[in-house]
């Protein structure tokens, strides 16, 4: 999987492959992320449905996934950066780090807006690019592909960038005491050279015929019985990437982006944080609703012919608990324990454990 973009999941690649070779047929995730199942589904040759309820992790998973002409992209790229004018914003509207309700984001350390975590030079030239990106006329896939360039230097741009610390290493919104400063057009045409060459090297999947990407929740979705199940859910309280995504999304708001997603999907499309399937006390998600919002989706799914479900934990009571719901709404499931090596650790929940679900 390629790392056009930042996102948080972590996939057991190995073991998607496994899966994936002793599969035939249309594969379907329900919390689809950046795309790497449905991308290792497709390599498979099998036909793939996405989901996500995230405007910005499909976003990551469309660069990833769709066809997209790299000499058209790189074409509309250099005009965005020969046609910049100057901007007199200073802040992004209504970017604050809460909640409708006034609860603050768990994430939100001491910071408060989004605006706050720009130098104001970079923040001037991050928003011209972005209006300029939006006056491009050119076809859907490759102003999605411009908008996600225009992501991809956001964190590097930003006051959270430090000098071999990775990208976001942290899953929170804070600032360092001594941040590396990138001018933002450099990153933002660094960013146009790696899509460029990820778009030459990887030719794609056109969109309705070999895979559908949906934005939609995984509880109201019409599950097809002869479809084939493989995901793997957040895990409980690990990871809250609806208010991680808001970085990027208090952005793209701000655009043109909700107009070309709709070209694409015939809809309009909104942030709704509150749908999102994760254990936050400021959404009143306790561990207990999490698990009854996992049995709602488990009983949906559990007439599918085929049916892989990957856990990653590190609490063993905690997946006790999700064992027992599954078994109650699937029946008879087959469960294999294992570690990845390696793994990418996310902040202090680095746990490499895995159990692997299976159903028929």
């Amino acid at each position: 999987m390629s790392n056009l973009m930042r996102y948080w999941g972590r996939k057991p690649v190995a073991i998607m492959e496994k899966i994936m070779k002793k599969i035939h047929g249309e594969v379907v995730d329900p919390f689809g992320g950046s795309g790497s199942t449905i991308l290792t589904a497709l390599h498979h040759r099998n036909k793939a449905v996405y989901l996500d309820i995230n405007p910005y992790a499909w976003l990551v998973a469309f660069v990833n996934i769709v066809e997209i002409n790299p000499d058209e992209f790189m074409k509309e790229g250099n005009e965005v950066l020969k046609k910049l004018k100057e901007v007199n914003e200073t802040s992004l509207n209504n970017d604050y780090l809460f909640y409708p309700d006034g609860d603050p984001f768990s994430t939100k350390g001491r910071i408060d807006k989004v605006t706050q975590l720009f130098p104001p030079d970079n923040f001037r030239k991050l928003y011209s690019i972005l209006k300029e990106i939006d006056n491009v006329e050119t076809s859907p896939n490759v102003k999605i592909a411009l908008y996600g360039t225009f992501c991809s230097s956001l964190f590097r741009s930003s006051k959270m960038n430090t000098k071999n610390g990775g990208s976001w290493v942290i899953p929170k919104y804070w600032v360092p005491k001594k941040y590396t400063k990138e001018d933002a057009l450099h990153v933002f045409s660094s960013s146009m050279k790696t899509f460029y060459s990820y778009f030459k090297r990887n030719k794609g999947y056109k969109l309705n015929e070999n895979v559908k990407l949906l934005l939609e929740n995984s509880l109201n979705f019409q599950y097809d019985e002869n479809s084939i199940l493989v995901t793997d859910p957040p895990y409980f309280d690990e990871i809250q990437y609806m208010e991680l995504s808001f970085f990027y999304w208090a952005w793209l708001r701000e655009s043109k982006f909700v107009d070309t997603v709709k070209e694409i999907l015939g809809e309009n499309i909104e942030y709704k944080i509150n749908e999102e399937i994760i254990v936050n006390q400021k959404k009143n998600v306790d561990h207990n609703s999490y698990l009854l919002l996992m049995k709602e989706f488990l009983k949906k799914t559990s007439r599918m012919k085929e049916k892989y479900l990957i856990f990653h934990h590190d609490n063993e009571k905690l997946k006790n608990s999700f064992i027992r719901i599954v078994k109650e709404e699937w029946g008879n499931i087959r469960i294999d324990n294992f570690a990845v090596d390696n793994h990418r650790s996310i902040g202090p929940r680095g746990s490499n454990k895995y159990i692997l679900i299976y159903s028929k």
